[in-house]
Formats: C-alpha cells, sequence, structure tokens
C-alpha cells in the first residue's frame, strides 16, 4: 500500500512517519509541505524521494492509495475534501474541522465514496479503555451516572521547540479544547455509547486551566434516555495527566491513561481504602507487566498513535469500515466548539459586569 502524507509537522514527524517507516507492506510514497526547508528535512530523514510543495500536485500522483492529512485545523476541511474527492482513502487528524457545517460536509462527502475515512482520535485505542468499554458493556458498574476526568499536560512554556502562530490558545485551533480535551470528549462517547446535550466551561482561560460540566444522555431504549453527568479539568500548564472515572450504580471504573497498570475497578459498596482493594490492585499490577513491557518504548499512551493507524490500514486491506468514523471526528468536534463557545459568552458576560 502506497501512502501519501500532507503536511510534515510535529504529529507526522513523532507519531506518523516513524510507524509507517516501519509498517509491513506500507510504502510512503509521498510528502507535501509548504514549507520546503522542512520538506526536504523530513524527506532525507525518512528515505522519502517524491516530494510536493501543495497537496494538489500530491492528489495528482497516480500511484498513491491512501492520504494522511497532517496539516494545521484550519487546513483540514479542505485537504480531506480533496482527498475524498480524489478517490483516495483518508486519514484526518483531529478535528475533522472548524465548523459544524464543515463537519457535517465531510460526513456527507464520505458517504458519497467508497474510500475508508477516519478521524485521529487516539484514545479509542487505548488498551485500558478499551478494556473498560467491555467492563461497562458487561454491567461491572451498572448504568453509568457520572464521570469525571483529567487532561493536563505542561505543554505551555516547558518545551524546548515553540508553537507555531496556528497553536496559540487565542486561536479556536490552538485552544486546549481542540489539541487535548477533544479526544475526551471521543472517549466519553464511545466509553457510554451517549451524545453531550449541553456543555459549559468555567474559569475560562485560553490554554487552561478550565473547569467543564456538562451532561450526556445515553439511550436505554427508543423512548427512555438515561442522563449522564460529567465533570472534567484541563490545562496546558500542569503536569502530565490522563485520568477518566466512570461511575455507575453498581461500581466505578477508574483509568490512569499513562500507566501501564491504570486500570481500578471497585464495586459500589467496597471500601476504596480497604486491605482487600490494595490487594486487588497489587494483583492487577502484576498482570498488567506483560502489556506494560511490551510498551515500554512508546508507553500506553505512545502506543495508541500505532494502533489508530493499524486500524486504518486494516480497514483498507478488509475492505472494512473504520473504527472510528467521520461522524464520530463530526460529534467530539461540535462538543469541543460548544466548549470554546461557552467560553466566549463567559468572557463577554464578564466584560459586561466590569463595565
Amino acid at each position: 500500500m502506497k501512502i501519501g502524507i500532507i503536511g510534515c509537522g510535529r504529529i507526522a514527524q513523532l507519531r506518523h512517519l516513524p510507524f509507517l517507516s516501519r509498517a509491513k507492506n506500507v510504502c510512503i510514497a509521498a510528502l507535501a509541505d509548504i514549507d520546503r526547508e522542512r520538506l526536504s528535512r523530513v524527506a532525507d530523514r525518512f528515505g522519502i524521494n517524491r516530494c510536493y510543495n501543495d497537496h494538489i500536485a500530491l492528489l495528482d500522483d497516480q500511484e498513491i492509495d491512501a492520504v494522511l492529512v497532517c496539516t494545521p485545523p484550519a487546513e483540514h476541511f479542505a485537504h480531506a475534501t480533496a482527498v475524498l474527492n480524489s478517490g483516495r482513502h483518508l486519514f484526518v487528524d483531529a478535528p475533522l474541522a472548524l465548523s459544524v457545517e464543515d463537519c457535517n460536509s465531510l460526513v456527507e462527502l464520505g458517504l458519497r465514496t467508497n474510500c475508508v475515512a477516519t478521524v485521529g482520535m487516539n484514545l479509542r485505542h487505548h488498551r485500558l479503555i478499551q478494556r473498560a468499554k467491555h467492563c461497562i458493556r458487561d454491567g461491572w458498574i451498572g448504568p453509568v451516572q457520572a464521570i469525571s476526568a483529567t487532561f493536563t499536560t505542561p505543554s505551555r512554556g516547558n518545551r524546548a521547540d515553540k508553537f507555531p502562530a496556528w497553536r496559540q490558545p487565542q486561536n479556536i485551533e490552538g485552544s486546549v479544547f481542540m489539541e487535548g480535551a477533544i479526544h475526551h470528549f471521543d472517549a466519553w462517547r464511545d466509553l457510554t455509547n451517549a451524545e453531550f446535550t449541553s456543555i459549559s466551561v468555567q474559569s475560562p482561560i485560553a490554554g487552561g486551566p478550565v473547569s467543564m460540566s456538562a451532561t450526556m444522555n445515553a439511550a436505554q431504549s427508543a423512548n427512555n434516555q438515561r442522563a449522564i453527568v460529567v465533570g472534567a479539568v484541563f490545562s496546558e500548564y500542569a503536569g502530565d495527566n490522563s485520568e477518566i472515572r466512570v461511575m455507575g450504580r453498581d461500581g466505578t471504573i477508574t483509568l490512569s491513561l499513562y500507566r501501564y497498570n491504570g486500570f481500578d475497578y471497585c464495586p459500589a459498596l467496597a471500601n476504596h481504602g480497604s486491605a482487600k482493594q490494595h490487594i486487588h490492585k497489587v494483583i492487577e499490577s502484576i498482570r498488567s507487566l506483560p502489556a506494560g513491557f511490551r510498551t515500554l518504548g512508546a508507553g500506553e499512551y505512545g502506543r495508541t498513535f500505532e494502533l489508530q493507524l493499524e486500524a486504518f490500514l486494516h480497514a483498507i486491506r478488509s475492505n472494512g469500515d473504520a473504527t472510528i468514523s467521520l461522524d464520530d471526528g463530526a460529534a467530539a468536534t461540535a462538543a469541543a466548539l460548544a466548549a470554546i463557545r461557552s467560553i466566549d459568552i463567559q468572557k463577554r458576560v464578564e466584560l459586561f459586569s466590569i463595565v
């Protein structure tokens, strides 16, 4: 399979290209980037001969079977549209686009093609989230009632390299919601089979910390909806944390997504601090050791980037459906946009109060 990549920025260099360069029966056929110096440097590093300075020239290359769109979010809609119109399989990094209307247009276009089209929501492929999903479906915690979550990273001001202009927090695409929270939104939908009905953000700071509350509705039957309450904190000015706690009537599942042994289950009537629960955690750590050793290089989180590409390639080869559809990408993006609108509304209210 011959792959083309549009955009040679950080995500392509650190995540996608290293995996694809060693994947079996895969050839990175061509790269495209408007930055000629970066294009040349990345092509030399990965031994890629065909380089183009725009996405149109890459899509004119008839040898390419599938395309990864790794450009800044503001360009996702135009590039993803061009890929689908060319008849190529599409992988586009999140967010799918920067408006609900553009997301819906891509969903409709994807339905009219015979191509595999997917969005890079890597948390869906996290081993612990997959495990929790099965446990929830099997009734371990009963009907889900609430979710609490945390995503924080020290990236703002603590990275050796500087953020590009589009990645600045005052921009929609550079906000903590589009860069980090959007993946949690998708994971919550996947875990609960529920959809967002409201989102509100408190303490709004461009890159975080922000406190967010939301409600989601999970369909129990055609005419019966069950509400799920969500509380979350997101920040790009704090230490690394990515945690999800799913609370049900009969128990709680807690996930610490950067740890190999980050799965914890506690029945509703159990004492979280009891010796019995501590022994369960020790046993869980021992059982998780093989998985931990398998992800020593990339870690649990890093491995998710490889798994999402494996799923994309498998769907193409098997003529199957994408694990994460454009519909999924549109729903997560709509939630992120709603959170950003909530920040904007609150800022206007605060300004009015001051005046």
